[in-house]
């Protein structure tokens, strides 16, 4: 019997077509699979238990050196140290390959899973600076697993909260900051202290091993910025480095994800091994923190082997990450990397880990910026940054001094006018101020950042803060004005009378100006010397909170959010006639016009309650705005006497 070739070829095709078919059908069901057991709270991971493990082992890490192709390298236990940390081990191994013996353990590796037989051990995370051989800290897996828990819970305060980054911004400033009368105010709600301790850097002084720095990816080409973004943020733990891109789709679910023939994640997409970002600004400025993956989970990612703020409970896009070079240096080397699509999102912050999920959508603070400079049509800037309490700020004021210094291009001193509006549940809070500079794109960052710190690190409530808007003019050039001279016509005066003040205001290499203004001594005014007290805006701020003292601390949220929106512009003159009589204020708002023996009897009983006692008594104030910021302190002794002494 003879055979129909064409019958024959026909049934080869349908064997071949019904193989494919159970093919697919398999994926379907391992994909299926991995998605159920990510729904529960225990991983398939087959793990070594740090007892299992001897000096001479000899593990594998995975990792990319260049692009997006995962390596393999070869380490070697050296030891376990246990009780390395507080409730923890760390392990030693000594790395070998072409890569690693000629760049160390880099920065960017922090998270590379190592494992023995197949079997994960934990990720690369921490190394020492200067050390002539490639020995790296390995945290173990099992410190790791317990962030797939709090990512079920979402779980976790975050960590740091209470403390504020304007004195950070006022180191990168060189102590510009220390004199705007925002930062006073940040001073005053106890809020001025930095923490560089959130998980610690290497630095090369320390004799044991330190976290890896996270390379921080940076969209700029300002040298100034990167030199001053580091001085912020190597204490934290990050080294910022000139970067391209970042997720695009930061904020949307992901979109590239795919699987592979094991139904596990598809090479150039993200595996074990892969490059990873975290995105703290994404945006028109984009600030990612690289390093590595090291465990999946169906939809949950671990990452990193250590934390990038221990914050707890966070919400960063993750993004795949591409290496363009592995960039050896004698002290610490480093992935040069970028950022490419939206991958998911860290949700925990933990001591020994970053924990995500693949296709999150995270929830981030929008930031507008428009910028103009000497009149030219501003620049607008659109970004989005961690919404976490504790670095919300920081990351703002970052990402709006990097704006700044790429729109403006000033290297030489600056007059800023700067407006800022904060959206939150309860309405918009508005800041505004006119300030000289040296340093502008720092003093704009820190300005903002501490609006942005007593919004969300206020001691009174939750503030959900939705949003953030600066506009800023900028006029090149020294535009400032010094207090001359103060006249107030006679130094003799009555209750009832008016005083005529006069005040010269010399412009920086310029002519002197004369501003009137008239006070009236109250009929209340006691017979004494007073005191008649010119400053400039920053200048009368501080020395209100030197006059108010306890007073001058705002006592609720709704009287912090006023005394923001009524902080003096640098550009305003402030005129006071001041009585050495001690005033009062109660609950944060200061009495005026009190007669002398009721301030008496209230400041004798100032101890307790809200009441508080101020040094001096306002009789009259008013002030007037400048076309420039104005600095110094000006003071006149002048005399009140009974006008029935019939004496002038």
């Amino acid at each position: 019997m003879s055979m129909n070739p064409d019958s024959s070829a026909n049934r080869l095709r349908h064997r071949i077509l019904a193989t494919a078919r159970l093919s697919v059908f398999a994926r379907l069901v391992s994909v299926a699979l991995v998605c159920l057991l990510a729904t529960g709270t225990a991983t398939a991971v087959d793990i070594v238990a740090l007892e299992e493990l001897r000096p001479g082992d000899r593990c594998v890490a995975r990792t990319v050196f260049r692009g997006t192709e995962i390596e393999e390298f070869e380490i070697e236990i050296l030891d376990v140290v246990p009780g390395h940390h507080p409730g923890g081990s760390i392990i030693l191994g000594l790395a070998r390959g072409e890569v690693v013996e000629r760049t160390g353990i880099m920065q960017g590796m922090s998270g590379s899973p190592v494992y023995l037989d197949g079997r994960l051990v934990g990720a690369v995370a921490m190394s020492w600076s200067f050390s002539r051989e490639p020995i790296a800290g390995i945290t173990p897996i099992e410190e790791m697993l317990p962030a797939f828990e709090m990512l079920e819970e979402r779980t976790g305060d975050a960590g740091g909260v209470g403390v504020s980054y304007a004195a950070a911004f006022d180191r990168a400033t060189r102590g510009e900051l220390s004199g705007s009368p925002i930062r006073r105010l940040v001073e005053l709600a106890g809020l001025s202290a930095i923490s560089h301790d959130s998980r610690g850097g290497s630095d090369g002084s320390r004799a044991g091993p330190a976290p890896l720095l996270a390379p921080l990816l940076v969209r700029s080409s300002d040298r100034v910025f990167l030199d001053r973004a580091s001085e912020l943020l190597e204490p934290l733990g990050f080294a910022p480095v000139t970067g391209w891109g970042g997720g695009s789709g930061a904020g949307r679910p992901a979109q590239a994800i795919s699987m592979g023939d094991d139904g596990g994640m598809a090479a150039g997409t993200i595996e074990p091994g892969a490059s990873v970002g975290a995105q703290l600004v994404t945006g028109d400025i984009d600030m990612t923190a690289i390093g590595t993956v090291t465990h999946l989970d169906g939809d949950r990612l671990l990452a990193f082997g250590h934390p990038l703020f221990n914050a707890g409970a966070v919400e960063l896009p993750m993004v795949a990450a591409r290496v363009h070079a592995s960039m050896p240096s004698l002290a610490v080397s480093f992935k040069f990397a970028s950022g490419a699509e939206h991958i998911g999102a860290f949700l925990q912050d933990r001591r020994r880990v970053m924990a995500g999920r693949l296709g999150a959508s995270p929830h981030m603070l929008p930031v507008t910026a428009m910028i103009s400079v000497d009149g030219a049509a501003p620049t607008r800037y659109e970004f989005e940054v961690v919404r976490s309490p504790a670095y919300a700020s920081l990351f703002t004021g970052l990402a709006l001094s990097d704006a700044v210094a790429e729109a403006a291009r000033l290297s030489g001193p600056a007059t800023a006018e700067l407006h800022v509006t904060a959206s939150t549940a309860g309405g918009a809070v508005d800041y505004a101020n006119v300030f000289y500079t040296e340093g502008l794109p720092y003093r704009v960052g820190g300005e903002v950042s501490s609006v942005v710190d007593l919004l969300l690190l206020n001691e009174f409530r939750e503030s959900d803060l939705e949003g953030v808007s600066v506009e800023l003019r900028v006029r090149s050039g020294r535009r400032q004005s010094f207090i001359e001279r103060v006249s107030a016509g006679r130094p003799v005066c009555s209750p009832g009378d008016t005083v005529d003040v006069r005040v010269a205001l010399r412009d920086w290499q310029g002519e002197s100006r004369e501003h009137a203004l008239a006070l009236v001594v109250p009929r209340s005014a006691e017979p004494g010397p007073v005191l008649l007290r010119v400053a400039g805006g920053a200048d009368h701020q501080m020395l209100e909170i030197e006059r108010l003292g306890a007073g001058a601390l705002p006592r609720s949220f709704e009287q912090m959010t006023s005394m923001i929106e009524e902080v003096r512009s640098e550009d305003t003159v402030v005129v006071q006639l001041l009585s050495f009589t001690p005033g009062l204020s109660h609950s944060g708002r200061e009495l005026e016009g009190l007669p002398r023996r009721a301030a008496l009897v209230m400041a004798a009983g100032a101890a307790t309650g809200t009441v508080d006692r101020a040094e001096m008594t306002v009789l009259d104030a008013g002030e007037f705005t400048h076309d420039r910021p104005v600095a110094g302190v000006h003071e006149v002794q002048l005399t009140i006497i009974d006008d029935t002494d019939g004496a002038r």
